[in-house]
C-alpha cells in the first residue's frame, strides 16, 4: 500500500522546511513593524523629537517592508508550489493504480465516482497540503510570539485578559472539526453519484434520443444535483456557524484588551505608544484566531478526500501470481481441466467443470446459447480474471504462476465491446505500437478487412472517429479493433464475438485471413454464427455454463445435438432473409 502523503513528505521534506523557514521569517518580521511604530508615536509624544532617530526608525519599516515582499515570494514558491508537486504526484499514482486493477475493480466501480476522486478529492488534499500547511503554522507561530511580544513590550497582565477566548476556541475548533469532516464525506459522495450520471447521460446522448426519455434523463440528472445542493447547503450550515462564532471569540479578546487598556493608559500604567504597539500585536492576533476554522475546514476535507483516495490505492489485485515463472519459448498450449468460475460480484456460476484444449495452431471455436459463458472462458484465457477453483495451463505452468502482463504479451484478447480513442484511424489500429509504418498499418487493416472503407473516407487513415468511434459503424469499429489486435503479433488471438456487426461473409473471409496471417499460431473464436467457424479444428458447443458437445463440425452435424438445432435454425433463418 501507497501512503501518498507519508512518502511524499519523505521526497520533499526539505522544500517544505526551507518553506516554513521563509514563512517564520515573515511573522519575524511582522513582529518588528508595531515595536518600531510604538516608539514612533513614543517619540512624536515626547516633544524632543530626534529627526535622526525617527528617520532611522522609518528607514527599519522599509526594511522590514522589502524584507516581507522577499520572504512572502519564497515561503509561496516551495509551500505551495510542493502542494501542486504533491497534485500531479497523487494523480499520476492513482492513475497508475488504476491501470493496474483488473477488471473486476471495474465491475464494481462508477466511472463518475473515480473522476471524482481525480479531481475534487485530490485538490481537497492538495489544500490540506498547502494553505492548510501555511496556515497552521502562521497561526501556531504567529499566536505563540505575539503574545510573548505582547508581555513582554506591553503588559502581561493585560495580555492574559486578551487571550481569555483562546481554550474556548480550541473548544469549538475541535467540535466543528468532527462535524466538518462528516458532512464532506457526504458532499463527495454526493458529487461522484452526479458526475457519474452526467457522464453516462453523455455518453449515452444518442440512445436517450432514439428512445425520447430526454425529460426521464433529466428528472434523474436534477434528483442528484439536488442531492448535492442539499448536502452542500449542510454543510455550509456548519460553516454558517462556525466562522462566525471563530471571529466573535476573536473579536471578545479586542474588547476586553480595549476596555482594560484603556484604562490602564488612563491610569498611567501603559504608555500612549505601549498601548499602540499591544493593539497592534492584538490586530496580528485576530487573522490567526480566525485562520483556525480555515485550517479546520481545509484539514477536515483534505481528510476525508484523503481516505477515498486511499480506499482506491488499497484495493488488492485479486491475480496473484505464485512462484511466477516466464515463458521464454511460448508454444501457445492452453488446456482448461474442472474449471469452474463465479464473478465477484455473482452468486452461482457461470462456468462449470469446463474441460478445454487448444493446441498450437490450430482454430478452435467456442459456441452456445446466448448467457452460455462463452465470453467469460474467452475472458478467463485472456487471464481477465483469476482462476479460483480448477486448473489452467499454458504450456504446462499453472496459469497462477504466470504474470498478467507475461500472458497479455502472448494473447490478443478483442473484446464483444469494441473501444476506440478519439483519435484518428491510423493511430487507433498502431494503439499497441505507435512506430509502425503507414504500410503495417495498411497491412493489417486489409487482413481485418477495413483497408477499403478506410481509403474511401475523405482523410484516410487520418479520419478523426471521435469519442469511443461514434463516426464508425459497428461492424468498421469491430473490424479496427482486430487490426490493432493483429499489430501485436502474439501467438495467439482470441476474438470474442467481436464480429457479431458485420454480415456472415465478410466474418468468413476476415477469419480466414486470420487464419492464413496468424501461420502456425492459434485463433479461439467466440461466435453467434455457426456458419463462419465450420472449418474449426475444434468447436466446444456451450449451454448453462457447462462444454455439453465437442468435436468438428460434420461430425457435430451427426449428433443430433445442440449444435445440430443451432445450425439448422440459423440456415432457416438465413434462407428466409434470402426470400
Amino acid at each position: 500500500m501507497v501512503h501518498l502523503i507519508r512518502y511524499f513528505i519523505k521526497q520533499n521534506w526539505y522544500r517544505y522546511l526551507i518553506g516554513i523557514l521563509f514563512l517564520i521569517s515573515v511573522d519575524a518580521l511582522m513582529l518588528i513593524t508595531p515595536r518600531i511604530m510604538g516608539s514612533i508615536v513614543d517619540e512624536l509624544r515626547s516633544g524632543v523629537q530626534d529627526i535622526e532617530y525617527i528617520g532611522l526608525l522609518i528607514l527599519a519599516v522599509i526594511g522590514v517592508a522589502l524584507g516581507l515582499f522577499i520572504t512572502r515570494l519564497f515561503w509561496r514558491v516551495f509551500i505551495m508550489g510542493s502542494a501542486r508537486r504533491f497534485e500531479y504526484y497523487a494523480r499520476k499514482t492513482l492513475f497508475q493504480k488504476l491501470l493496474d486493477l483488473p477488471p473486476t475493480f471495474y465491475d464494481k466501480t462508477r466511472v463518475g465516482d473515480l473522476m471524482a476522486r481525480f479531481t475534487n478529492d485530490v485538490n481537497a488534499v492538495r489544500m490540506a497540503m498547502g494553505p492548510a500547511i501555511v496556515m497552521t503554522i502562521d497561526s501556531i507561530f504567529l499566536i505563540s510570539v505575539t503574545i510573548i511580544a505582547m508581555g513582554s513590550f506591553t503588559s502581561w497582565k493585560l495580555t492574559w485578559i486578551a487571550i481569555i477566548p483562546l481554550p474556548l476556541l480550541a473548544v469549538v475548533s475541535t467540535f466543528f472539526g468532527r462535524i466538518i469532516h462528516k458532512r464532506f464525506k457526504r458532499v463527495q459522495a454526493a458529487f461522484s453519484n452526479l458526475t457519474d450520471t452526467v457522464e453516462e447521460s453523455i455518453s449515452g446522448a444518442r440512445l436517450i434520443k432514439s428512445y425520447g426519455i430526454e425529460g426521464l434523463r433529466n428528472d434523474t440528472l436534477n434528483e442528484k444535483s439536488d442531492n448535492y445542493v442539499q448536502e452542500n447547503i449542510k454543510l455550509i450550515k456548519v460553516w454558517g456557524m462556525f466562522f462566525p462564532l471563530i471571529q466573535m471569540l476573536s473579536m471578545l479578546g479586542s474588547v476586553l484588551a480595549t476596555f482594560f487598556g484603556g484604562q490602564m493608559v488612563v491610569l498611567g500604567q501603559l504608555t500612549l505608544g505601549e498601548y499602540v504597539t499591544f493593539t497592534s500585536y492584538l490586530g496580528m492576533l485576530i487573522w490567526p484566531m480566525t485562520a483556525f476554522g480555515w485550517v479546520i475546514n481545509m484539514v477536515q476535507r483534505g481528510r476525508a478526500s484523503y481516505k477515498r483516495l486511499m480506499e482506491v490505492l488499497e484495493e488488492k489485485n485479486n491475480i496473484v501470481v505464485e512462484d511466477p515463472v516466464s515463458l521464454e519459448d511460448f508454444n501457445g498450449h492452453i488446456l482448461l481441466k474442472n474449471l469452474t468460475f463465479t464473478y465477484p460480484t455473482g452468486n452461482r456460476p457461470v462456468l462449470r467443470d469446463i474441460d478445454f484444449e487448444l493446441n498450437p495452431g490450430t482454430k478452435v471455436a467456442i459456441v452456445g446459447t446466448t448467457g452460455s459463458g462463452k465470453s467469460t472462458l474467452a475472458k478467463l484465457i485472456a487471464r481477465l480474471y483469476p482462476i479460483e477453483k480448477g486448473m489452467l495451463f499454458i504450456d504446462g505452468y499453472d496459469i497462477n504462476r504466470l504474470p498478467p502482463e507475461v500472458i497479455r504479451e502472448k494473447i490478443a484478447y478483442v473484446p464483444q465491446e469494441t473501444f476506440l480513442f478519439s483519435e484518428t484511424i491510423r493511430n487507433n489500429i498502431r494503439f499497441g505500437n505507435m512506430e509502425l509504418t503507414d504500410s503495417e498499418v495498411e497491412k493489417y487493416a486489409s487482413i481485418a478487412s477495413i483497408h477499403e472503407d478506410i481509403i474511401s473516407f475523405p482523410e484516410g487513415y487520418d479520419t478523426l472517429v471521435g469519442e469511443r468511434g461514434v463516426t464508425l459503424s459497428g461492424g468498421q469499429k469491430q473490424r479496427v479493433a482486430i487490426a490493432r489486435a493483429l499489430i501485436k503479433q502474439t501467438p495467439i488471438i482470441v476474438l470474442d464475438d467481436c464480429l457479431s456487426a458485420v454480415d456472415t461473409e465478410t466474418e468468413k473471409k476476415i477469419l480466414d485471413s486470420l487464419k492464413d496471417s496468424q501461420g502456425k499460431h492459434s485463433i479461439v473464436v467466440v461466435s453467434h454464427r455457426l456458419k463462419a467457424v465450420v472449418d474449426a479444428d475444434m468447436i466446444y458447443v456451450m449451454h448453462e455454463g457447462r462444454i455439453v458437445e465437442r468435436g468438428k463440425h460434420h461430425d457435430l452435424i451427426g449428433n443430433g445435438g445442440l449444435y445440430q438445432r443451432m445450425y439448422e435454425r440459423q440456415m432457416i433463418e438465413e434462407k428466409l432473409k434470402e426470400d
